[in-house]
């Protein structure tokens, strides 16, 4: 199991951090391997990923229930079946006008060569590009 974390400051309100990013929808534009992001029920979706357990190139189709914490300013999701599809958007006050934004990824590595990288340190920084990725996302005007 690959267990990923990152963290950046944005120059923007925690409040409007955490309702840019309960569009859920939104996710493919920073997630890496999440192509699209179907809504099926209130805190159901359906996201379609390339890679992770299938191997590099594949796609499949991952249920994922999304639990939204406003109170917490924390955004959760995991898979409902099959290998680990899960993580976790965290935002905190860091200062006027300023929100720290931590992501958790936590996934099944892709195949033998993976689970082999993965236990000698060899993975990558997945979470390092989607939080640059993110910060993108947050300082456009949404369209």
């Amino acid at each position: 199991m690959t267990r990923q974390e990152a963290s950046s400051v944005v120059d923007l309100p925690v409040e409007h951090v955490y309702a840019r990013l309960s569009a859920v929808e939104e996710w493919p534009r920073f997630l890496t391997g999440v192509r699209t992001v179907r809504r099926t029920s209130f805190e159901r979706f359906v996201f379609t990923v390339t890679g992770g357990v299938d191997g590099p190139g594949r796609t499949r189709d991952v249920e994922v229930a999304v639990g939204h914490h406003p109170k917490e300013h924390r955004i959760a999701w995991h898979a409902l079946a099959g290998p680990a599809f899960d993580g976790e958007l965290r935002m905190a006050e860091a200062g006027p006008g300023h929100t720290r934004v931590a992501l958790t990824l936590v996934a099944e590595p892709a195949g033998f060569l993976a689970g082999v990288s993965e236990m000698v340190g060899a993975t990558s920084p997945a979470a390092v590009l989607d939080v640059q990725r993110l910060e993108e996302l947050l300082t456009t005007p949404a369209g």
